[in-house]
């Protein structure tokens, strides 16, 4: 009789096994998402913010596999096998997917004491509403010494993809980290103020608009010494070949330039700031050259180039010298850069000598032509030739 109980008592307590793992999994309809009347509302997304939330079951063998077998989640949101459901909404919606709870089997690593594929199955309801969204174009870089105004902005983002959007008021704070010392986060999105002292600086701002909606943003300012520009520029003259190496300082240290106005025919502004080429047009050219930092920085000065005319003759016949009578005749000369050297080579009447101004004079003795050859060379190095015949009477 003995023996009869205790067989009966394990058939009970193996009755009651098989009876629990062929209970139904079941939704929690509490959390995440509580119900309301037939539908278990799940916490209302944002458009472009992180959205994590689990679905939680109970019952079955404790164990459990989801899946969506009607409709969708919101655009930008993902299920995993497990109930997990992140991502970022892609744009205002509500959609009411049916979701599916299952027991996990044995075969896909549930326990091996759960027997058959007892499943639940409940329609959900996920909202987005449109997200508050930071403009993160970045921030400009800050000089020690120099006042420094942004203006950081959000948007009311109903879609993503494609972009719909409206400007958005927030109220703005620093939520971790400092801002540049010198430098402030109004309630408006203003920062501004004029940084003290050089370094990087990595913050997190906060903006909270109307309904609810929040944003974070981190940026970082880098805070540098003065930009500075150099470039000097010498005298110039057609056909001589000009090279100026514009140098920046301060600021990040990775320059590009830039020219506003007319460079002379003939002459670029290379990829590395160098202007470089050979004039071909004389000219008086003003322009502006620029230096700006990746940072966002810049100095400009302004710069006149002055081409000169190519050296030439202007002189190209002497007048006629008389023996006995003191003679002086300027050879005149255009274009080139002072101070310009005279050399004279050929024949010249006795006591006669050119000048360094090209002033030809002295007092012939002897008649007849004489010819020779004048050279000029300027201070560019630019050389002009001619041949002149004197005649003396």
């Amino acid at each position: 009789m003995k023996r009869l109980a205790f067989i009966a008592a394990i058939a009970a307590v193996l009755t009651g096994v098989i009876a629990t793992s062929g209970s139904a999994a079941s939704f929690v309809d509490s959390t995440p998402c509580p119900a309301q009347n037939q539908f278990l509302v799940c916490p209302t997304g944002q458009v472009g913010q992180s959205y994590d939330i689990q679905l939680m079951a109970r019952g079955g063998c404790d164990l459990y596999k989801w899946e969506i077998v009607n409709g969708s989640l919101p655009d930008g949101l993902t299920m995993t096998t497990d109930g997990h459901i992140t991502g970022r909404p892609n744009a205002a919606t509500e959609v009411r997917p049916w979701v599916i709870v299952h027991d996990l089997l044995p075969s896909e690593g549930g326990y091996d004491w759960c027997i058959g594929d007892n499943h639940s199955e409940r329609q959900f309801v996920f909202r987005v509403a449109p997200g508050l969204l930071i403009d993160q174009n970045g921030v400009p870089g800050g000089t020690i010494g120099q006042p420094y105004s942004q203006q950081l902005s959000a948007q009311s983002v109903a879609s993503i993809n494609p972009r719909s959007s409206s400007a958005a008021s927030a109220t703005w704070n620093v939520q971790s980290g400092n801002p540049p010392a010198g430098l402030t986060l109004s309630s408006s999105g203003l920062l501004s103020g004029t940084p003290t002292a050089e370094g990087s600086y990595t913050f997190v701002v906060r903006a909270e608009g109307g309904g609810g909606t929040t944003a974070t943003a981190t940026y970082t300012i880098n805070v540098r010494q003065p930009l500075g520009l150099d470039a000097s520029f010498g005298k110039s003259e057609v056909g001589i070949p000009i090279t100026v190496q514009p140098t920046g300082t301060g600021g990040s240290g990775a320059y590009t330039f830039s020219v506003k106005g007319a460079l002379p025919a003939g002459v670029t502004l290379a990829n590395d700031g160098t202007i470089t080429g050979t004039p071909t047009v004389p000219g008086r050219y003003a322009f502006t050259l620029t230096v700006t930092d990746n940072e966002s920085r810049s100095k400009s000065i302004g710069v006149t180039l002055v081409v000169k005319a190519r050296l030439a003759f202007t002189t190209l016949k002497l007048k006629n010298a008389t023996v006995g009578v003191a003679y002086r005749s300027k050879i005149v000369m255009s274009g080139g850069v002072a101070p310009l050297t005279w050399t004279v080579t050929g024949k010249l009447p006795k006591v006669f000598k050119v000048g360094r101004t090209g002033l030809l004079f002295g007092t012939p003795t002897k008649a007849g032509p004489y010819r020779f050859t004048v050279t000029v060379t300027d201070s560019l190095g630019m050389v002009a030739k001619k041949t002149l015949t004197l005649v003396v009477k």
